[in-house]
């Protein structure tokens, strides 16, 4: 009994063996398993997080070089082992900018193998050209409610600062301080020694008024727009639009054929706007909710980015634009201003040639061509004035079938007012730009020459000091221009005016009768000599990503 009783214990004891060992076996093969399974995904992390640094190195290596490739991107294939060793010792690594057919589309694929294990990442990016020139309207510092005021359609992107006028911080206090107030007990009008006067800085001496830069001549300094401020005003049938639907025929065959990205005409309209709101009122539309061109044109603008927000009786109810109406502005960090051309605020320019001037006045006055010309009509009698730095004009007045022709090359400069036109037309060529150091007006039809294309085959700046009046003449109505127009002052665009090119200046008056001013998207890379602002500004957006199969890699 005793012996049967020994026994059953022996195996009880056995099978328990087993059964520990079995389960000690198991243990030990996942352990085993486990620590194989976190040495590989440890490789695999390590080599997506090298191949993710790859990605981002090479997004901004592309970024850095889209200003030489006039903002687009260009095939380039980079070794990236070198670069990345630092995070991933002994990596085998690279990457390659493959550009699309639209060549401001790009992917970007990144691949790196550490310890025997591949992964690769790809992107498809984008570049958008968010400089001064890129634009139908760029508007300064902007008054209240006067940035842009009146009924207009605006084929193309608007930039809209509202910074203020510059001036002389003369105390460092970061705002601009008025004259202190003072009893003036002789009536001169000025402040004399002796004269009570209220301190208000503490400093027991009486302040002037700290010098500006009085941009629209209003005798008075215009801060900068504030979050209830009025930056614009669009009303009755004012637009701003992302097509060329509608344009006079004769004038969209003077410029180059809108983009059309997917077979939809596209002119990438933006509204940015950095300080103060935006009214829209009546019939008054930003973008449009409809059909355009039987859906061959887009209706909606690319991007709204509006930090105040939007007033009026319709407000952002009659804004349709893709990323909707609550973005805020997005360009501070590049750091646009209003490029001013002399006075307090110009900062120094620099010409192609990288040498650094002053003032972009002191660039303009000194490489230009100086010529004793006030007016150009059509029957102004015909002149040619050269000299010896590539600065030349010429004019032939109109005949008998010959159209009048103005021919410029390089930088033209008129001391005081220029007027061209008079209720007539008048034809370009050439590769310049007219700086008038006064005000300048346009009275007449100014087109390129038969067979010439603004701003590809022949191209025509104009730049006012001060302000630039376009069709305010009496009788001048429904002209027809093409152009890049800068004015430090305002411009004043009125009756009907049917103009290519971008307006650059401080202040806009665009009156009541919807003047049109549509947007050439090439003019950024194909600027008259000597514009102010000539700099471009690129962004760059991330569209998709995906990490991809190992075994799928593009070789």
């Amino acid at each position: 009994m005793k012996t049967r009783i020994s026994g059953s214990v022996s195996v009880y004891v056995l099978l328990t063996m087993v059964v520990l060992l079995t389960a000690c076996l198991g243990v030990g093969a996942l352990s085993i398993g486990t620590m194989t399974r976190s040495t590989n995904e440890k490789k695999s992390i390590a080599a997506f997080e090298a191949a993710q640094a790859g990605l981002e190195w090479t997004i901004t290596d592309g970024y850095k070089n889209l200003d030489n490739t006039h903002g687009v991107f260009a095939v380039t294939t980079y070794n990236m082992s070198s670069t990345l060793n630092a995070i991933a010792p002994g990596c085998v690594a690279s990457s390659r900018i493959d550009p699309n057919a639209d060549a401001s589309y790009a992917w970007i694929t990144s691949t790196a193998t550490v310890n025997g294990v591949t992964r690769s990442v790809r992107a498809l990016i984008t570049s958008h050209n968010v400089g001064i020139w890129n634009n139908a309207i760029f508007a300064g510092t902007g008054a209240s409610g006067k940035a842009i005021n009146g009924n207009v359609d605006i084929r193309g992107s608007v930039h809209i600062l509202g910074d203020g006028e510059e001036f002389s911080d003369l105390n460092n206090n970061g705002k601009w301080d008025a004259a202190e107030p003072f009893t003036d007990k002789n009536k001169n009008g000025v402040w004399d020694p002796g004269e009570p006067f209220t301190d208000v800085n503490g400093d027991g001496v009486w302040n002037a008024a700290e010098p500006f830069n009085d941009s629209n001549n209003n005798g008075i300094y215009d801060p900068p727009l504030t979050q209830t401020d009025l930056n614009s005003s669009f009303g009755g049938n004012a637009y701003i639009g992302n097509n060329y639907s509608g344009m006079p025929a004769g004038l969209e065959a003077m410029v180059p054929t809108a983009p059309r990205p997917g077979g939809i005409e596209s002119l990438s309209t933006e509204v940015r706007v950095k300080h103060g709101q935006i009214a829209v009122n009546g019939s008054a539309s930003i973008g449009s909710n409809s059909v355009i061109d039987g859906g061959t044109s887009k209706a909606t603008i690319d991007g709204a980015y509006v930090s105040d927000g939007w007033t009026g009786n319709q407000g952002a109810n009659s804004v349709y634009s893709d990323n909707g109406t609550t973005n805020g502005y997005d360009l501070s960090a590049l750091g646009i201003q209003f490029p001013l051309i002399s006075g307090i605020g110009a900062d120094p320019y620099t010409d192609k040639t990288g040498n650094v001037w002053t003032t972009q006045d002191s660039y303009l006055t000194t490489k230009s061509l100086l010529v004793p010309v006030s007016t150009i009509t059509s029957t102004t009698s015909s002149f040619s004035y050269a000299d010896g730095n590539g600065n030349s004009i010429s004019f032939t007045k109109a005949s008998a079938g010959h159209p009048a022709l103005l021919s410029v090359t390089g930088i033209v400069r008129i001391a005081g007012d220029l007027q061209i036109g008079a209720k007539d037309s008048l034809t370009y060529s050439g590769n310049g730009t007219l700086y008038a150091t006064g005000n300048l007006k346009i009275d007449g039809d100014l087109l390129p020459a038969a067979g010439l294309v603004f701003p590809t085959t022949t191209r025509m700046g104009f730049i006012a000091k001060q302000n630039m009046y376009l069709a305010s003449g009496n009788g001048s109505s429904q002209l027809s221009m093409a152009g890049a127009f800068y004015a430090q002052g305002t411009i004043y665009s009125a009756k009907q005016n049917q103009i290519a090119g971008t307006f650059v200046a401080n202040y806009y008056d665009m009156g009541n009768n919807v003047p049109n001013i549509y947007q050439v998207p090439s003019l950024p890379q194909n600027m008259p000599p000597g514009m102010p602002g000539d700099k471009n500004y690129y962004t760059i957006r991330v569209k998709t990503w995906r990490q991809r199969d190992a075994t799928s890699i593009l070789k």
